[in-house]
């Protein structure tokens, strides 16, 4: 566990359920309210701002500000997340700890107190096309990568691995795609030419950036290696980011209805050696609920 009180986060599904299960929600709020601890991620703050019916999104912001009621914070989406652990860690890689780094998004907190984003549909119209675009950009990106590494494999007479776990296992080798995608991030935010060993020794010091890298390499295996005999990962780009908040929290939650995001979390948990336990909704709430 991370402290003395339970961490709960929840995927963007779970907060969907809150809203569509109405008064049945009520034992769910009083439960985050005793005894654990709410840690919001600000992925999905980012997808309720883009919810397009004003009606959804109003009630989607008055139970964020009902479980607000409670011990609560919120934390960055992945990419600020992510650029504010390098930067740290590019200041003094000696003295970098995750765990200090000030991830605290104070004005999404703020904004769901003062509801300031909920009637602005300009923000949400906003919101709204800049994740479409980006999930665009993400899925072309492997379908584009596909046809060459296909190329690939038949020039040197391999089949595809037919595991994740078997590509965590071939990516651990001096100059290998997990510390070239690393290097990209890192450089990125950093604006340096990292080292493979200074990548290397990120990844092992910082676990929101592990479990970044390892989602994406789950949607390399899954869009752009595997064939039809391997095994699959569908969890959309959102739900598979979700991985860089699992650190931050003891229970992870999700109520997407074919399970898919849950079994990839727990994927990519078990590689990036991470304790956080995933669970369904109901999964969660049967934790705490008993029918008499």
């Amino acid at each position: 566990m991370i402290g003395d009180i339970p961490i709960v986060s929840f995927d963007t599904s779970s907060h969907n359920r809150l809203v569509e299960d109405g008064p049945l929600s009520e034992p769910v709020l009083a439960a985050l309210k005793c005894g654990l601890s709410f840690r919001f991620v600000g992925l999905s703050i980012d997808e309720m701002v883009a919810t397009a019916d004003p009606a959804k999104r109003n009630a989607l912001f008055a139970y964020c500000s009902r479980i607000q009621d409670g011990l609560s914070e919120c934390i960055y989406p992945h990419n600020e997340l992510v650029k504010r652990m390098v930067v740290e860690h590019f200041k003094n890689p000696t003295a970098f700890n995750w765990k200090t780094v000030d991830v605290t998004a104070r004005e999404y907190e703020r904004a769901i107190r003062m509801r300031e984003i909920v009637n602005d549909e300009a923000l949400s119209v906003e919101q709204k096309a800049h994740l479409k675009e980006r999930l665009r950009e993400y899925e072309d990106m492997w379908a584009g990568l596909r046809p060459q590494l296909e190329e690939v494999f038949k020039k040197h007479g391999e089949a595809p691995p037919s595991t994740f776990r078997e590509v965590v296992a071939r990516s651990q080798s001096e100059g290998s795609l997990i510390w070239n995608m690393g290097k990209l991030l890192y450089d990125r935010a950093a604006e340096t030419d990292a080292s493979e060993a200074t990548v290397k020794e990120f990844m092992d010091a910082c676990p929101p950036f592990r479990a970044l890298i390892y989602a994406i390499l789950l949607s390399w295996y899954d869009r752009a290696v595997r064939d039809e005999t391997g095994e699959k990962f569908e969890a959309g780009r959102n739900d598979l980011f979700m991985a860089v908040h699992l650190p931050y929290c003891d229970k992870f939650v999700t109520a997407e209805i074919y399970r898919e995001q849950e079994r990839c979390l727990r994927e990519v948990a078990f590689v990036a050696g991470l304790e956080t336990e995933i669970l369904s909704y109901d999964d969660f709430c049967n934790t705490f609920l008993v029918t008499p």
